[in-house]
Formats: structure tokens, C-alpha cells, sequence
């Protein structure tokens, strides 16, 4: 499975979020068909079958991408760099 990037998956949320918004203001079968077209999307980008499951898991994934360290995130020769400042 590839990995949608954070800003793809926060636009998915977004427009899910959006949708299920306008479908609760006034419920059309314009604005339904809105809601599921964001759910296939999110079910999708996430590998699930159902809703409740791909918010976890997009929630999970932008989770571990704000927890990386940082280092981590920082190309190799600027590593090197670094260690050989500390040492």
C-alpha cells in the first residue's frame, strides 16, 4: 500500500469533516453522495473497509509523522555534520 503524504490525508479529513457538516445542515442527495465519495477516499488512502477505522488509522499515521525525532527528519550528511560538531 503507499503511504498518502500528511497534507493529502489532512485534505481527505478535511473534506470528509466538510462534507458530513453540509449533510447535517440539510441532508441532499448531493450532500450524501458527498459524504460517501470522502469516506471511499479516506477508506482508501488508509486500507480499511469502514469509516471508524480509517479515521484511526489516518489519525495514526499523521501521529507517528509528528512524533519523529526531528534528527530523524534531517538529511544524512547534515547528521554527520552534527555528530562531528558533538564530538
Amino acid at each position: 500500500m503507499l503511504t498518502p503524504s500528511p497534507q493529502d490525508l489532512r485534505v481527505a479529513l478535511a473534506r470528509y469533516a466538510d462534507a458530513r457538516i453540509e449533510d447535517a445542515r440539510r441532508s441532499t442527495d448531493a450532500t450524501a453522495r458527498a459524504v460517501e465519495d470522502a469516506a471511499y477516499t479516506l477508506c482508501v488512502m488508509t486500507g480499511t473497509q469502514a469509516v471508524p477505522q480509517a479515521l484511526h488509522v489516518a489519525d495514526t499515521m499523521l501521529g507517528m509523522r509528528a512524533t519523529v525525532s526531528p534528527a530523524l527528519r534531517r538529511p544524512a550528511a547534515r547528521q554527520q555534520d552534527d555528530r562531528l560538531q558533538t564530538a
